[in-house]
């Protein structure tokens, strides 16, 4: 769209634009599209999942966290646009048909989903608001490539990264929106209704940040909300926006703007630095910035190819980063109960261990093996982890302790600022050997051997160790007193013949 399109018609149409995870006002296709029409709305919802099991998997609580802090600049960006955003928590498809009804919009518009739970619901909503007579309309913007483009001479989608980043990689995307123009005030009138609805929250009364995301009784949160979790998150989860993730983020568009401007610093040597987690540089660090949605993919790959000065290696390694997450919505898309079953149907029948006082060890960063516990411990404060560490505390979870990964799954997606519907399980699936895999399983990673070969001066350890949920003594923290919970050899043959047990039911 060009920058004329993004000019507002001379008529005044009124939509209501629904935010989710597309927290921005740069390169937003529906928001675009609604200034174009005429004036706008916007609304965010913390949504619950109606009894259909239908809409977006709800938030953890390192995540429901971030979400607060980025509406609250979101809406300071939309308020120098003039533009109104109202906040609401409930069934969207109560709450959508009812508020374009109470505000009298002509139209409603969002940027797409693509887990199936989510996709029905808009689905539904459309039909609600199609048949009430206010046009639905659904833009694309949180995806280079929409899942259904694509598709192996094979099959119907592709299930092995490296053929689907072939097929995608030279696609043209289209060039990123500017901001739209500023709108002109509603009509006071219009202004004065919009606070007087029995759905409308300000945002604080969204209950974001008054939990700490650990279930209560009743398994629920404080506000009463299902939050999605195992129910093996503690009461020690710390407050989020106080004590721990508020030191290492900030929230926000503009300041996922300003991080993206650094770009060159990250991919200037990503190629052979991105494994070292000791390195400060050595990832981009944007994943919550696309969780969120305060910078699209499309924003992200034009700044990676208009960087001067990279060598074609690390700006194609990098780029090959991003494409892994389109791989991942593009198995969601595909498959609706990828959160919780395996691709591969046989490990329905892998015979994990029921072990909590192992899962606990695991989840407090106090199993003995250095970099598994202080990659826990990076998580517990900064809700994020670097990559190589995730997946070497993945692996020993599922396979050196033999714990579903489902467990650990859940974990990350109560701890995670960057945890979405794709990544986090077809990541946990793909350590496991469950999922989106041409590699076999006995690829375990031994977590001694990648802290000798990743992080041989102890950078990251030393930065980390005794700062999970579990604490470490001072002699603990030096390596003494705090005996490993598994022997990493003799649990990668139990694995082994784990899996050799399985195939042999499977047969």
């Amino acid at each position: 769209m060009s920058d004329d399109a993004a000019q507002p018609a001379d008529h005044d149409q009124l939509t209501l634009v629904w935010f989710r995870d597309d927290l921005r006002v740069d390169d937003h296709e529906a928001l675009t599209a609604a200034r174009t029409d005429g004036q706008v709305i916007g609304i965010w919802i913390r949504e619950q999942r109606d009894a259909d099991g239908l809409g977006p998997r709800p938030l953890g609580a390192a995540a429901r966290w971030w979400a607060h802090e980025s509406l609250r600049a979101l809406g300071t960006e939309l308020d120098g646009l003039g533009i109104p955003l109202l906040f609401a928590a409930g069934p969207a498809a109560d709450i959508i048909p009812q508020a374009a009804a109470e505000l009298g919009v002509d139209a409603v518009r969002w940027s797409r989903r693509y887990a199936p739970a989510s996709r029905a619901l808009d689905a539904k909503i459309k039909t609600l608001l199609t048949d009430a007579g206010c046009a639905a309309h659904s833009n694309p913007g949180a995806l280079l490539v929409e899942p259904w483009t694509v598709s192996p001479q094979s099959g119907d989608f592709y299930k092995v990264f490296t053929p689907f980043f072939n097929a995608v990689r030279d696609r043209k995307v289209g060039d990123v929106l500017p901001v739209p123009a500023k709108q002109p005030p509603l009509p006071e009138a219009r202004q004065a209704a919009m606070d007087d609805h029995d759905w409308v929250s300000d945002l604080d009364g969204l209950g974001l940040r008054d939990g700490t995301g650990h279930r209560n009784e009743s398994g629920t949160d404080s506000g009463g909300t299902d939050m999605g979790t195992d129910g093996t998150t503690s009461a020690r989860v710390p407050q989020w926006w106080k004590s721990t993730v508020a030191q290492h983020w900030s929230p926000g568009c503009r300041e996922a703007q300003r991080q993206l401007q650094g770009l060159g610093e990250s991919i200037d040597g990503y190629g052979d630095s991105h494994d070292v987690p000791g390195d400060p540089d050595s990832t981009s660090a944007l994943s919550p910035r696309l969780r969120f949605g305060e910078l699209s993919p499309r924003q992200a790959l034009a700044a990676a190819l208009d960087l001067p000065d990279i060598s074609d290696d690390d700006r194609y390694a990098w780029i090959r980063q991003l494409y892994w997450r389109e791989f991942s919505w593009h198995l969601t898309y595909h498959l609706p109960h990828i959160e919780t079953e395996p691709m591969r149907s046989e490990f329905a029948r892998f015979p994990y261990e029921d072990d909590p006082e192992a899962l606990k060890h695991w989840q407090n960063g106090t199993t003995g093996i250095p970099l598994v516990d202080a990659g826990m411990a990076q998580l517990w404060q900064a809700g994020w982890m670097h990559n190589r560490v995730r997946m070497a505390t993945a692996s020993f979870l599922t396979k050196n302790l033999l714990i579903h990964w489902w467990h650990g799954e859940q974990w990350f997606w109560d701890t995670l600022v960057d945890a979405d519907e794709a990544n986090n399980p077809v990541s946990w699936q793909w350590v496991a050997g469950c999922g989106a895999d041409a590699a076999p399983y006995f690829r375990i990673f031994n977590p001694e051997r990648q802290r000798e070969r990743f992080d041989p001066h102890g950078e990251y350890v030393n930065r980390w160790l005794g700062q999970g949920p579990g604490g470490l003594t001072q002699a603990e923290r030096a390596g003494e007193d705090c005996e490993p919970i598994v022997d990493l050899k003799a649990s990668r043959q139990a694995a082994l013949a784990a899996y050799d047990r399985m195939k042999a039911e499977s047969d």
